[in-house]
Parts: structure tokens; C-alpha cells; sequence
């Protein structure tokens, strides 16, 4: 008769402990396998989560290969000359003084100056050491929580700085705020990249390619996580524009410049296979006000404003390294940048930067802007006579094969 079998008035002391223990023991081995019946169900759950973020990305870069007429620009690149216009701030000086005294009352205000708004933020500098950015409608609420999630993680990973917060707090219209340590730089203006001597170039142009690496490389099921959006490059419209251009700009061209510029169309139409291209996290707004630079040390100190980051095609970035800073830059950049398909892009940003020059050209005759559209039509004679569309493709081809 084993232990449990005997009756429990001659059972010891010691036997009933023993009894006590095993129960104890079954009970243990209980729990744990629930436990693990749990682990696996979570882990079937992870497993089948990832593949339906993989499968969602896939499709989103099939519905990219099969949209018509891909372009460079995204649907609100046409009205970003209007998002730092308003010369009036959402929130006066006051407002802000009141809601840093309310937060912080132990801080002195020696300074506090207003620097500038997007469509999404009021900013002001306090005493030149810290950044305060005022949301200005419930829309600026995701992006400020994309930001505040993801920066920290890109930091570690990067020489040079990006904002990070010291203190997210809402405002008394409850829309948030945050303050982060200033940044000290000044806008990386084209003027300053020809100034620099050949290893200040190099420097510079590798400082950008590493950060465009690491951000363009962020895991974007990540990304997704963050709610950063996805969005696609919204395509031209080429067939209206062409229409316009026949209509408004060829009687100012000669016929040599009207059929290279229809050529440049042509070429665009038949091959709109060449605009596809892998999403991954951009920051969509590399204006020089967005990077910052030393001068007296000839670098880059740090990169600002996420607050257009989002999951698309990264030659945007590297589209506005070319459309701020030209061949010289651009050229650099490939060699440090270089994925195996890059030198394919330079197509790409050429009839990029066609349409900006004819979209400006169109607007000025538009508004009657007489200085201007001289001013323009000289670019764009320039462009078409420099540029030939056909000899581009062929090195294109080249270097893609």
C-alpha cells in the first residue's frame, strides 16, 4: 500500500507533508501547462500577425507597380510653398509664456521667440535652449505620438542629432505639446555645400547617406506599429500637364525644345513600369530648413521636423538632396548611398525636376508674374537643352542591367 492508499489516521506527520507536496506539485504542473497552451496560442498569434503585415506590405507594393504614371511628388508636395506662409502664430507669445510658467514654474523666461509654423505645429524657442512645438489641430496629435515613439529608437543608431523629447504635456484647448533640447545650426543652405573644400564635401555627403541608411532601413512593419502611415507618390498628372505645356509654353519654345520636352513626356508615358519601387520609412521633407548645419566645423549637427515621416518610396529623400544641392551633391551621394538599383533612378529625378520647373513656369503665367516666368522659361530652356532625355534612359539602362 503506497502513501496515498493508507487511511489518514496512521499517516505521520512526515507522510502528510509528503501528500501535501505532491498535490502542491500536480497543481505546479497544471499551471504551467495552461501557461504553455498560452504561449503557443500567442506565439500562433505573433506568427500570423507578421504575415499579414508582410502579405498587407506586399500588396500595397503591387497596387505601386500597377498605378499609372508614378511621380516623384506626393499630393500635398503642391501646396507645401504654403505651409510655413502664415506669418501670424496659431498660439501669441503670451500663450506660450502662460503655459511654460504652468508646466514649469521653476524655469525663468529670459527669451522666448517665435521661429516659424508648419501646417502642423506652432514654434518657439525658449532662452535658445530648448524647442517648444505647439500642436495646432486634432491631426497633429498622430504625429506627434509617431514622433515622440520613433525618434528614440533612430537616435542610438545615428552621428548626428534629432529631436528629443524632454516633456510631452497638453495645452489648455487639449492639444499636446512637447519640448526638446535645442538643436544650435542653421539651415543647410546650397550656398554652404559650395563653400565646403572637397573633404568637408565628402564628409557632409556621407553624413546624409548614413542617415538616409539607417532611416530608410527601419523595419517598416515597426513603423506600422507607430500608426506612421503609408502613402503612395501620388502620380502625375503628365497627360493634362503635356496638354498645357502644347498650349501655354511651346509658342515660347523652339521646335528643337518643344520635341526634346515632348520626348521627356513620351518616355514617361510608355515606361511607367520604371517608377515602382520597395516602401521604406522616409522622412518626406529634407528642405535645407530641416537640416542643420556648422559652419565653423563645416558638418552637419542635426536633422529636424518628422512630422511628414511615413512608409513610401525613399527616392523622395534622396529627390530632394538632388533638388536642393544639384549634380555635385547628388553624384556623391549615390556612390555612398548605392543600392544596386539607384543610378536607375536618375531618369527619375530629371523629369522630377522637369515637372517642378514646368509647375512653377505654369503658375507665374497663371498669375501673371511677368519676372518670373522670364525667369523661368530660361530654366527651362536651359534644362532641355542640357538634358537629353534619351542619352539619360540609355545610361540608365545601362547601370540597372
Amino acid at each position: 500500500m503506497n502513501i496515498s492508499q493508507k487511511p489518514p489516521e496512521i499517516l505521520s506527520e512526515a507522510e502528510k507533508h509528503i501528500q501535501n507536496l505532491q498535490g502542491q506539485i500536480e497543481c505546479l504542473w497544471g499551471q504551467i501547462r495552461e501557461k504553455d497552451a498560452q504561449i503557443n496560442q500567442l506565439q500562433q498569434l505573433c506568427a500570423t500577425a507578421q504575415k499579414s503585415i508582410r502579405r498587407l506590405i506586399e500588396q500595397n507594393r503591387l497596387l505601386l507597380v500597377s498605378s499609372q504614371q508614378r511621380g516623384m511628388q506626393d499630393s500635398h508636395t503642391g501646396s507645401r510653398s504654403n505651409r510655413h506662409s502664415s506669418r501670424e502664430p496659431t498660439y501669441e507669445k503670451t500663450v506660450v509664456c502662460s503655459l511654460v510658467n504652468a508646466h514649469f514654474p521653476d524655469w525663468s523666461i529670459r527669451e522666448l521667440r517665435f521661429c516659424g509654423q508648419g501646417s502642423s505645429f506652432c514654434t518657439y524657442t525658449l532662452n535658445q535652449d530648448y524647442i517648444i512645438r505647439c500642436a495646432r489641430h486634432r491631426d497633429s496629435v498622430r504625429r506627434l505620438r509617431w514622433e515622440e515613439r520613433l525618434l528614440p529608437k533612430l537616435q542610438p543608431q545615428l552621428q548626428i542629432s534629432i529631436p528629443q523629447f524632454q516633456h510631452v504635456g497638453y495645452m489648455s484647448n487639449g492639444l499636446p505639446f512637447c519640448i526638446y533640447p535645442m538643436i544650435s545650426g542653421q539651415p543647410f543652405e546650397e550656398k554652404y555645400y559650395h563653400r565646403l573644400s572637397e573633404v568637408q564635401r565628402e564628409n557632409v555627403v556621407q553624413q546624409v547617406a548614413d542617415f538616409l541608411k539607417v532611416l530608410h532601413n527601419f523595419p517598416i512593419e515597426e513603423a506600422i506599429t507607430y500608426s506612421i502611415p503609408f502613402r503612395e507618390i501620388t502620380e502625375y498628372p503628365v497627360r493634362d500637364m503635356l496638354q498645357l505645356v502644347r498650349q501655354k509654353l511651346h509658342p515660347k519654345l523652339s521646335l528643337a525644345e518643344q520635341q526634346q520636352c515632348q520626348r521627356w513626356f513620351d518616355i514617361y508615358i510608355n515606361n511607367e513600369s520604371d517608377f515602382s519601387y520597395q516602401p521604406s520609412l522616409i522622412h518626406g521633407d529634407l528642405q535645407p530648413r530641416h537640416i542643420l548645419f556648422n559652419e565653423e566645423k563645416g558638418e552637419i549637427v542635426g536633422i529636424i521636423d518628422f512630422e511628414d515621416i511615413r512608409v513610401s518610396d525613399p527616392a523622395h529623400d534622396l529627390y530632394y538632396m538632388y533638388r536642393n544641392y544639384g549634380d555635385d551633391f547628388w553624384h556623391r551621394l549615390l556612390q555612398h548611398y548605392c543600392p544596386p538599383n539607384l543610378k536607375y533612378c536618375q531618369w527619375k529625378f530629371r523629369f522630377s525636376r522637369l515637372v517642378d520647373i514646368i509647375q512653377h513656369l505654369l503658375e507665374n503665367i497663371e498669375d501673371r508674374r511677368f519676372n518670373n516666368i522670364e525667369e523661368g522659361l530660361e530654366e527651362l530652356q536651359e534644362f532641355l537643352n542640357r538634358h537629353n532625355p534619351d542619352e539619360i534612359e540609355r545610361s540608365s539602362m545601362k547601370s540597372h542591367q
